[in-house]
């Protein structure tokens, strides 16, 4: 059962079998329903999500509508990683797009994580270092990239996601219109 976890914890760290055995025990199940919300703006990120089935989405809300930030599926973490540092309230919501079971890792059990070992202290640099990472490509994509060229990236690095996601969700990812969507796939279905 924790074969996704663990898997997705040694591809950053090699950890030991015993410091897999002590991240697991800090680790709390959690079930969502479709659709339910894990954070919602205004409430402060208490934990970290690693999601073991099924898929998340994290957005923001304005006057024009949802715009997504990101997704997490199987083996992939999600949260306000700066509203959990920090114990602030969040600008984002969170939510399940399928039936969720996942694992959470609150603050204080991280923390006492990284006092435990220097691979626990690794973990949490590099989830930092590859949030920031991914924050900076989405944000240069988004500013420097064609609508085209970001859904040809997204198909790329994800292709999953068009099998798992609806067409809306993606144009909201992408900073698009889902008729521009529609359009874009027309036109390289045509190529």
């Amino acid at each position: 059962m924790y074969e996704i976890i663990t898997q997705s914890l040694s591809k950053l760290v090699d950890f030991t079998e015993e410091e897999l055995f002590l991240f697991m025990q800090r680790l709390k199940p959690l079930s969502l329903k479709k659709h339910s919300f894990y954070l919602k703006d205004g409430q402060v990120c208490k934990s970290m999500v690693i999601v073991y089935k099924g898929g998340m989405r994290v957005f923001t809300r304005n006057e024009k509508g949802d715009q997504t930030l990101g997704f997490a599926f199987e083996g992939e973490w999600i949260g306000d990683y700066e509203s959990f540092l920090l114990q602030t309230p969040s600008d984002f919501f969170i939510e399940a797009l399928e039936d969720c079971e996942v694992f959470t890792l609150s603050f204080a059990d991280m923390q006492s994580l990284y006092l435990h070992s220097q691979r626990f202290e690794r973990f949490g640099r590099i989830i930092a270092e590859n949030l920031f990472i991914e924050t900076a490509k989405s944000k240069r994509n988004l500013m420097a990239q064609s609508a085209e060229n970001r859904y040809l990236n997204l198909i790329d690095t994800n292709p999953h996601i068009l099998d798992r996601l609806p067409q809306h969700l993606i144009a909201s990812y992408l900073g698009i219109q889902p008729q521009s969507l529609s359009r874009i796939r027309a036109k390289l279905t045509k190529k």
